[in-house]
């Protein structure tokens, strides 16, 4: 999901570029606070540990944005509000949620469900069949399902209605569909779920995920006529809309020009499979610290800083793109936004345009300087700032507002917790969050006292036309992929996130340029290597042949 193919970049050094917006005395005092005084670890343990995962709709998701405001307010920013930007039709809240084999042996299960879907009534024990493929096949296996749990053997793919094949099962009086989640390893269960239900019609049939080895294992000994006992206690419970929904927005006033804004921030809400630790935890305790180092430091920025913590990010940047809509007077006197949402690496860099660099070079001097072994460095981008990385920056970049997202680094496997049941606080890296919390300090400041705003020349990468090919793909810089595009070409071939691109068409794959190179070619099947868990594999990007012009 997060970091984009580098361009050109460039590790700026100290003695190279002239002194830093912000001063000496005020950069080095929130260095000292953010590195021997951080309060970072304790703002992300009361988030996650104290409230829990923040589904938007939930009541735990309200608790957190209200903590956040009170939070902001004890720093001394007196102006931390909710800004309400929208509802949904139905709430959800999640509490215990158990599965187990009882029987031919004990084990524990890793399971969820989607979000605004039903758990079971109570603890329900019952016997095993397994599910076929089809609706029809459902119906004619009707007696064989009753009152049994349904496991679903092969994993669903892209495109398969599980809707239906649940309709059929419910029909049947079977106990709920079991399958497996769709993880980038065997061990994960990621949680994702659609909010769009209404309250005159609920889901009414439970749909459990299970970890592939699990599913597996369970559908192994069912083949050898085994009596399999399963137990699921899962606990969903729905509540009667409208439900509000809010960002939270904080102030520290410019004392020139109070009416510009520099934006640091990230989104507080997550999926509800474990805690929302590295998505987005992490972001928002960062945010937070920042706040408190720059009170802290009595800084007096000349424009306004302003902390944002979006929700509704999860189901498609909704508070963001809300936000956007509601304060279009706004997004001229906007220089910057810069979000942190890429887990509990540290930040490394950020990507600007040729137009922005000197700036940028002013601003993040003192960065540099931060840490000899937590490097940072500025990727000059001709082709404009990255979009489509998934994350609250785009819904500005695509207003016209310097939107970034961070690039990070470090020892964290961002692809085992992204969305899944393993996004628990002992994942956070206390040094990395509170490293970053002094970049994002330092960053807004810098921003916050440049004597002009950013320079918005090629903003964005302009929109190609006639029939590029794509992969649908973001990438990090050794060609693993951190997002893949629903029905993009990488999707349809099986490509997963966490993948490393190694040839195509035999080609060996070393950057991005190799990748655009290699889909130039007029062939509409290309055979590519991948590693995925230490282990090569093939595939086939498939393109439609190009009709010549007659």
């Amino acid at each position: 999901m997060k970091r984009p193919v580098a361009a050109t970049v460039v590790l700026f050094v100290f003695s190279s570029l002239v002194a830093a917006q912000a001063s000496e005395k005020d950069v080095s005092t929130i260095i000292v606070e953010a590195r021997d005084h951080s309060l970072v670890m304790r703002h992300l343990h009361d988030l996650v540990e104290d409230i829990g995962p923040r589904l938007t709709g939930s009541r735990k998701l309200q608790k957190a944005c209200e903590w956040a405001v009170s939070r902001f307010k004890s720093f001394g920013i007196a102006n931390a509000h909710l800004e309400q930007w929208g509802t949904f039709p139905v709430g959800f809240d999640r509490g215990v949620m158990m599965g187990r084999m009882v029987s031919p042996e004990e084990l524990k299960l890793d399971v969820t469900t989607p979000a605004w879907s039903p758990g079971t009534d109570g603890s329900v024990t019952a016997a095993t069949a397994l599910c076929p493929k089809t609706p029809e096949e459902v119906e004619a296996s009707a007696k064989a399902l009753k009152d049994k749990w349904a496991l679903l053997a092969d994993r669903p793919g892209r495109g398969s209605n599980i809707k239906a094949l649940a309709t059929a099962l419910e029909s049947v009086g079977a106990k709920g569909l079991l399958y497996a989640s769709r993880g980038r390893t065997e061990d994960l269960v990621i949680t994702s779920g659609n909010y769009r239900i209404f309250w005159n019609d609920l889901p009414t049939f439970p749909r459990i995920l299970l970890r592939k080895d699990q599913t597996d294992r369970i559908a192994g000994l069912l083949r050898q006529s085994k009596q399999v006992q399963l137990e699921f206690d899962i606990d969903n419970r729905f509540r009667e809309g409208p439900i509000p929904l809010y960002n939270v927005v904080a102030d520290i006033p410019g004392t020139e020009w109070p009416d510009e804004y520099v934006i640091m921030g990230g989104h507080i809400d997550s999926w509800d499979g474990a805690t929302g630790t590295t998505d987005n935890g992490t972001g928002v305790a960062t945010t937070l610290e920042a706040a408190r180092v720059l009170m802290k430091a009595g800084v007096r920025p000349k424009r306004t800083i302003r902390f944002m913590l979006w929700s509704g990010e999860e189901q498609g940047l909704l508070g963001s793109r809300a936000w956007i809509k509601a304060h279009p007077e706004m997004l001229d006197k906007i220089s910057a936004v810069i979000v942190h949402d890429g887990g509990t690496n540290y930040v490394s860099g950020i990507t600007v345009t040729p137009a922005m660099n000197v700036d940028m070079s002013k601003v993040f001097l003192p960065i540099t300087r931060l840490s000899s072994g937590l490097p940072f460095e500025i990727t000059v981008s001709p082709e404009g700032l990255p979009a489509g990385i998934g994350s609250d920056h785009d819904s500005f970049l695509s207003a016209g507002v310097p939107g970034f997202f961070w690039h990070q680094a470090g020892r964290a496997n961002y692809t085992h917790t992204h969305h899944t049941q393993f996004d628990t606080f002992d994942q956070a890296i206390p040094e990395y969050e509170r490293h970053t919390s002094m970049v994002v300090a330092v960053a807004a400041l810098g921003l916050a006292n440049l004597d002009h705003l950013l320079d918005r020349t090629k903003l964005r990468a302009p929109r190609r036309r006639g029939r590029r090919r794509m992969l649908g793909v973001q990438l990090d810089d050794g060609m693993r992929l951190t997002m893949v595009v629903e029905d993009g070409a990488a999707a349809k071939a099986g490509l997963l996130v966490g993948d490393k691109i190694v040839s195509i068409e035999g080609k060996p794959i070393a950057g991005s340029a190799d990748i655009r190179e290699a889909l130039r070619t007029r062939k509409a099947k290309l055979k590519v290597v991948y590693e995925r868990a230490g282990k090569k594999a093939e595939t086939t990007l498939q393109y439609p042949r190009r009709r010549r012009r007659q």
